[in-house]
């Protein structure tokens, strides 16, 4: 499990399975418009962390808020051609429109330009992938379905988006598109867990 200090942990959230997401604050500077900066997801065995941000303007490095919202469109994506579902279905066009509003500040680019990339990471799935990779950050995502077996679930990573999307919004409650998007990715939310309830059955 990933070191973390008690006192840096300021929100944790659960998944309907019960796996957590942690919230930190380690290394986030004073000026920062967010509290904190790394998400820990329970990947069922261990702990993963990654670093996000709403925008390239917000923090120096991490997961844009715009291409993990590609990652799990993409996921939901194999899942519908996997299984057709409703609740597959809503959340794609939430994640859709999403993807089409325009939060960004300053000189940030909106296009993902091919950056994030997907590939097989070992081990038996109906996936043809399940590691998303973005520059030097990677995220090893749960190969099944029924989101049981190891690895960051798509629920826990809208979760993550569900979170930054808050903050961020409510520290720039001018933005529009924010809040626009703040809604889909909720709305996408409530969509995985209807799929993963008919799922897990």
């Amino acid at each position: 499990m990933i070191d973390i200090r008690t006192e840096d942990v300021i929100l944790t959230r659960t998944a309907t399975d019960g796996r957590f997401v942690l919230f930190t604050k380690t290394d986030v500077r004073p000026e920062w418009t967010l509290p904190w900066w790394c998400a820990v997801a329970d990947t069922g065995g261990d702990g993963f962390g990654f670093l996000t941000r709403i925008d390239a303007d917000a923090a120096p490095a991490g997961w844009l808020a715009r291409d993990l919202l590609l990652v799990i469109r993409e996921r939901c994506g194999l899942e519908s051609n996997r299984r057709p579902h409703l609740a597959t279905s809503e959340a794609i066009r939430a994640l859709d429109t999403a993807l089409s509003c325009s939060w960004e500040r300053g000189a940030t680019s909106r296009a993902t330009g091919g950056a994030v990339t997907f590939a097989p990471r070992g081990g038996p799935s109906p996936y043809a992938w399940t590691s998303a990779r973005c520059g030097e950050f990677e995220l090893p995502l749960c190969p099944d379905p029924e989101s049981r077996e190891e690895g960051i679930t798509p629920e826990q990573l809208l979760i993550v988006l569900d979170q930054l999307l808050k903050d961020s919004s409510n520290a720039m409650p001018h933005s529009r598109p924010l809040m626009q998007a703040r809604g889909c990715v909720r709305a996408a939310l409530i969509s995985e867990t209807k799929r993963l309830a008919a799922v897990r059955g």
